[in-house]
């Protein structure tokens, strides 16, 4: 048997399965984008009268959530035509990393405008003093939170993205150079 025959047997196999795998995910990205819609749509429909900031930072917040959800279904629209290593896919898969890092600078400014007031001390009843120190270390997965009350997850998410589609890029022009290359 031609080994090359194999090799492209072999190839065809592969992209074949990542095109079954890619349609599946596409399709569980949008029924995820649909039923995000749908929620924001019952909690915060157009017609409503009593909006207000913290309203309103919802909108955009799961207005850019939506966006992202609709770049991944584009992404994996591109994996399911066979389309991996295009400088389109790699734009989205930049895209997606670039909306991680929006999305961190929306969470880390909202925190900062919604943070509740300040409480007025009470009359102290002893001439006692008390001290409490809280201290809080919290890190789970992709959610690293040293103490600060920030999440840093989401931006090292959206940074590591961002990296990775701009290695890749180069190493599509790199390939591209070699072809051309005799």
């Amino acid at each position: 048997m031609n080994t090359q025959a194999t090799y492209s047997a072999k190839n065809n196999a592969r992209l074949m399965r990542i095109q079954k795998v890619s349609r599946l995910m596409r399709y569980c990205v949008l029924l995820n984008l649909v039923f995000n819609l749908g929620f924001w749509l019952i909690h915060f429909p157009p017609w409503k009268d009593d909006w207000n900031l913290h309203a309103l930072w919802f909108v955009l917040a799961e207005s850019l959530l939506i966006f992202w959800f609709w770049k991944l279904a584009q992404l994996f629209g591109f994996y399911q035509r066979g389309i991996i290593f295009s400088p389109e896919t790699i734009r989205c898969i930049k895209m997606l990393g670039v909306v991680c890092l929006i999305g961190w600078s929306l969470n880390f400014t909202a925190r900062l405008l919604f943070r509740p007031g300040p409480v007025a001390p009470e009359a102290p009843t002893h001439s006692q003093a008390v001290v409490v120190k809280k201290s809080v270390y919290h890190m789970g997965f992709l959610s690293f939170d040293f103490g600060t009350g920030v999440d840093f997850g989401l931006l090292l998410v959206g940074a590591s993205v961002s990296l990775a589609a701009w290695i890749m890029d180069e190493g599509r022009k790199l390939k591209e150079d070699q072809e051309l290359t005799v």
